[in-house]
């Protein structure tokens, strides 16, 4: 069954390196945008006859919303798709805001929640532009454990600047003590239109090199699973049966709806995105127009594309008997070549019935995937 996807676009502080649509000065439109994205919901409901297995409440900092709100918005979801309808519910957070009172909403309305910590060290949450210390993490995980959340997730972000690999592993290494049911352990990525990525375009911020990057992942993704955590997908490890339902769907180019600014939707073999400004999407779903600003037909050949870079992203990967009864020719035939020279330099393992990427080949997975095309 398809997703529900919700996206919170307030935060309390803007990240340096974040593109994502989120604001740090909009909170004044809480009121108004929670009512948009129900009504928005409400409308879609009349269409959404299969109903939704999994919601992923995301940002932003979604608990960077006040209780009445975070109240109101679960409310409004609920009202039209019932709660134990769901799956997996789950809601993003950072450790600054997760208050007490705050939990216990959680505890009511979620089975997950996915905490943004990033790294256990002061001076490199510092140098993130991050607002919470390494106790807040602490702190924060505990108030909700405290209330029975039981699925918690952790991110964590490598590949800093100054940072080694020594670095890198202490914070694996506190994120594995606090004993946590997932990880994900993402790379840095310096995207143009941030702060992170100007400075960086001027020489003024420098990432760790291609050796110093592998050693991490390597490293890193070892620690993780000698602690117990299957790794799943390129930066997600999860203890066994914990793998985050909503993402695999994604993986495996289930169908979902978006809904709120710069939400994304795959619904019968047709992508969009709403508007990514917040005050847009709010005037747009008052009027009653669509908040649609992009939209296009899934081709065949995009179909494929996505097909083969998604499964990839995956430890699994790629099942070539059920790529043929998809797409009705033979993967390793029309892709011979390049499996060959992939599996000799060890990016790759190829069998009769499976093809999937090494944990070396996924830290070139995106030149790998491109291949392909």
């Amino acid at each position: 069954m398809p997703g529900l996807y919700i996206h919170i676009p307030f935060c309390l502080q803007k990240c340096p390196y974040c593109d994502f649509a989120s604001f740090d000065d909009i909170s004044y439109m809480a009121d108004d945008y929670i009512g948009a994205v129900i009504k928005e919901l409400k409308d879609a409901a009349k269409n959404a006859k299969k109903g939704f297995d999994t919601l992923f409440i995301g940002g932003g900092t979604p608990t960077a919303l006040n209780e009445k709100n975070l109240d109101a918005l679960f409310s409004g979801i609920y009202s039209t798709f019932p709660r134990k309808n769901f799956r997996e519910i789950t809601i993003e957070a950072n450790p600054e805001t997760i208050t007490a009172k705050k939990a216990k909403l959680l505890a009511a309305n979620v089975t997950r929640v996915s905490m943004g910590c990033q790294s256990f060290s002061d001076s490199e949450l510092k140098s993130l532009g991050r607002i919470h210390d390494s106790n807040a993490i602490g702190r924060g995980f505990e108030i909700l454990r405290g209330e029975k959340i039981e699925n918690i997730n952790l991110d964590i972000i490598y590949g800093l600047e100054g940072q080694g690999v020594e670095s890198a592993l202490y914070s694996v290494n506190e994120a594995v003590k606090s004993g946590p049911e997932h990880i994900s352990f993402y790379m840095m990525t310096l995207y143009e239109d941030t702060p992170f990525g100007e400075r960086a375009q001027k020489g003024f911020l420098k990432l760790p090199g291609d050796e110093i990057i592998e050693s991490i992942y390597m490293e890193g993704c070892a620690a993780l699973e000698k602690a117990g955590y299957s790794q799943y997908e390129i930066s997600n490890f999860s203890k066994a049966g914990r793998e985050c339902i909503h993402n695999l769907n994604y993986w495996n180019q289930g169908e979902y709806l978006g809904a709120g600014s710069s939400a994304a939707s795959y619904l019968n073999g047709k992508r969009r995105v709403n508007t990514a400004s917040p005050e847009e999407y709010i005037k747009k779903i008052k009027r009653g127009e669509s908040a649609v600003e992009t939209s296009e037909e899934t081709t065949p050949d995009l179909y494929l594309k996505e097909y083969i870079m998604l499964r990839l992203r995956t430890v699994m990967g790629m099942d070539t008997r059920e790529f043929k009864r998809v797409f009705n020719f033979d993967f390793n035939a029309k892709y011979s070549n390049i499996i060959e020279n992939l599996v000799e330099a060890g990016l790759a393992r190829a069998g009769n019935d499976n093809f999937h990427l090494t944990r070396k080949g996924f830290l070139l997975s995106n030149e790998i995937i491109g291949k392909f095309f």
